[in-house]
């Protein structure tokens, strides 16, 4: 399954892409020592510091917070290393070079995330929780009601601590997916997925809820005054807002209107026939499915493409087949017996030279010479029409020169260095070039120049004819602009014209070299 980058990378997936490639052997062990710090440096006395509000002041000196970090430590002193042995195993694997199933690493980069996170999320929740609780409740005389109802408002906000990892490191293991796509089995299907769109969305907006109330029903729970507890409130919920619900907000945006980016942009260049174009499937669900077809149809239009330029690069090659067949014909027999009936009109001439009497047939002769004479270059002119022997002798640049030569138009014609070709795409560069030369000559004007111009770029024989002439009109002008981009494109390559009346015309193309 090939993947062609579409994605205008953001800020955010150039940070990590620039830290992947910098430690990239030991990437997963690195990102989950930084997620272990963050959540114990952040996401945890986050916790603590918003729920004392609502729990009451600890007590000076009791050390409350020290010990309320303990489960934090010990839990993700558990969970990091078991994440890195066990779910994202595969991806270090591979990262180190050991031979890995790739389609194993894509399944630890997209479904081991969730249901890793819900693993980390539960321990956090309920031992770790318990424990902290276990800690602060004796102080404050708490019963059961209180531990389970202070369980129940932990718990929420370790919930949504949880979702927010489940989006950060999606974006943290991408560059991992675009490493590992290429190299997933074309019939590689990546199934379905529980966390859709929908829920995705559904969680984004409770996480960032669920948060809020904690926080505002936290510092609320600080004070008896009406205002202040209104002030609070405000405050609470523009500032939680702005931190944790925006980054969440702000996470499931980037992954899901990306992807959308993504398929737009793919659609584009499908329809502008650029061949490779694939879509990266990342996580199985409703925009991996449009993904999947988008794929497909990239697919059945390129082989469709293919099959078609293969059609036209056949008829094209029995078409010069056909006129190499009838310029030899032309050549080898018309003007041979031609030929040979000028050597016979020359012994006649002989013999009637000693009967002066037959001074009348003799002028016969001599009008009938003059005629095969005419014939024989007639003849040499159509042979060179219908394939040049130029062409398949000397190349482009020599058969194009005659061409020039016999064009109605002055024509200069530049080709140094463009060297040989293969006979159809060689054949596709004169015959369209010849066109063009011809068409300036119809429409330019008779004061007008010709400049025909080949050179090789990269990859590709580039070709222009321009002329300094009137121009013409392009609708009207029949099937001559049509076979002639019919034949380019059926050599691989693309033939454009750009005309007006009152403004010259330049035919410009390529075929692959």
């Amino acid at each position: 399954m090939t993947h062609t980058a579409l994605e205008n990378v953001s800020w955010l997936d150039r940070l990590f892409a620039r830290a992947y490639r910098r430690i990239r052997r030991n990437y997963v062990e690195i990102w989950l020592a930084v997620s272990g710090l963050g959540i114990v440096l952040v996401a945890w006395p986050a916790q603590y510091a918003t729920l004392l509000p609502l729990w009451g002041p600890a007590e000076p000196g009791s050390g409350e917070f020290w010990r309320a970090m303990s489960p934090c430590l010990v839990g993700t002193a558990f969970l990091m290393p078991w994440t890195a042995l066990h779910p994202f195993r595969p991806i270090a694997l591979f990262l180190r070079g050991k031979p890995v199933d790739p389609a194993a690493v894509w399944y630890a980069c997209v479904r081991r995330i969730t249901w890793t996170s819900a693993a980390c999320t539960a321990t956090y929740s309920i031992p770790c929780n318990i424990a902290l609780l276990l800690v602060v409740g004796p102080p404050r005389g708490w019963d059961l009601g209180d531990y389970l109802s202070h369980w129940f408002v932990a718990s929420m906000i370790t919930v949504s601590a949880g979702f927010f990892f489940v989006l950060i490191w999606e974006v943290a293991f991408r560059p991992v997916l675009r490493e590992i796509e290429p190299l997933l089995p074309a019939e590689f299907d990546p199934g379905s997925t529980w966390l859709t769109l929908s829920r995705r969305s559904a969680l984004a907006s409770s996480s960032a809820m669920i948060y809020t109330g904690a926080a505002v029903a936290s510092l609320a729970a600080g004070t008896d005054d009406t205002d202040v507890v209104l002030a609070t409130a405000v405050v609470a919920t523009v500032g939680s807002a702005a931190t944790f619900g925006g980054a969440i907000t702000g996470l499931v945006a980037h992954s899901i209107f990306r992807r959308v980016h993504e398929l737009r942009v793919a659609l584009v260049r499908i329809g502008l026939r650029e061949p490779g174009v694939r879509v990266a499937v990342r996580a199985g669900d409703e925009l991996d499915a449009a993904a999947l077809s988008l794929n497909r149809m990239a697919e059945r239009l390129e082989h469709d493409d293919a099959t078609l330029r293969a059609s036209r690069t056949r008829l094209a090659s029995v078409a010069d087949a056909e006129r190499r067949r009838m310029e030899r014909d032309l050549r080898r027999r018309v003007l041979v017996r031609l030929e040979q009936v000028g050597d016979r009109l020359r012994e006649v001439e002989d013999d009637l030279a000693e009967r002066p009497d037959l001074a009348d047939l003799h002028r016969l002769c001599d009008r009938v010479r003059s005629s095969v004479a005419d014939a024989e270059t007639e003849i040499n002119r159509l042979a060179r029409g219908v394939y040049p022997a130029e062409l398949t002798e000397a190349g482009l640049g020599a058969a194009l020169t005659a061409a020039a030569e016999r064009s109605a138009l002055p024509a200069v014609v530049d080709a140094d260095g463009v060297g040989r070709l293969d006979s159809a795409r060689e054949a596709a560069v004169y015959f369209a070039c010849n066109e063009a030369l011809q068409n300036a000559a119809k429409h330019a004007g008779e004061q007008a120049r010709v400049t025909v111009t080949l050179a090789r770029v990269g990859d590709r024989l580039t070709f222009a004819v321009a002329d300094d002439g009137q121009g013409f009109t392009q609708a009207p002008v029949g099937r001559g602009l049509e076979n002639m981009r019919d034949r380019v494109r059926a050599a691989g390559g693309d033939l454009t014209v750009k005309s007006e009346p009152g403004v010259a015309t330049t035919v410009t193309g390529w075929v692959p070299a």
